[in-house]
């Protein structure tokens, strides 16, 4: 599994350490989302440097940089739901979104990241941002 803009690191045990963060997050999902799709993880270093986290649209694979995971827990929540998004729906950037916006300029809580992220996988591309609105 591969992508341009993520050089994928050689698993050892501090990538495992590294990945099992990331995928302590999807578990977070899958604990609200019972049917979320199993999704493939990979964790390596940026190619290009603004770069945290890349995903293949309905591929169910993401991407996340040791860099994303450097930020903490918060930051990182909301790159790897935002990549949960782009894997598992296709939906593209939204910058009106919080959760979906090309850049990460908005650290969501834990309990609105998790409200934006289930109004995109049970209501597709129609939910746009009416998530928190509610």
């Amino acid at each position: 599994m591969k992508t341009k803009q993520i050089k994928n690191f050689k698993m050892n045990d501090a990538v495992y350490k590294l990945r099992r963060q990331v995928i302590e997050l999807i578990y977070e999902v899958k604990k609200e989302i019972k049917d979320l799709p199993r999704i493939e993880v990979r964790i390596g270093e940026p190619r290009n440097h603004k770069v945290l986290g890349v995903a293949e649209l309905k591929n169910k694979k993401i991407w996340i940089t040791k860099d994303a995971i450097d930020l903490g827990q918060d930051s990182l929540r909301n790159i790897v739901f935002h990549e949960i998004v782009h894997a598992v729906t296709g939906f593209g950037h939204d910058e009106k979104c919080p959760l979906m916006q090309s850049k990460l300029k908005t650290i969501l809580n834990k309990n609105d990241c998790m409200k934006y992220l289930k109004g995109y996988i049970k209501h597709g591309a129609t939910m746009l941002t009416m998530a928190v609105a509610s």
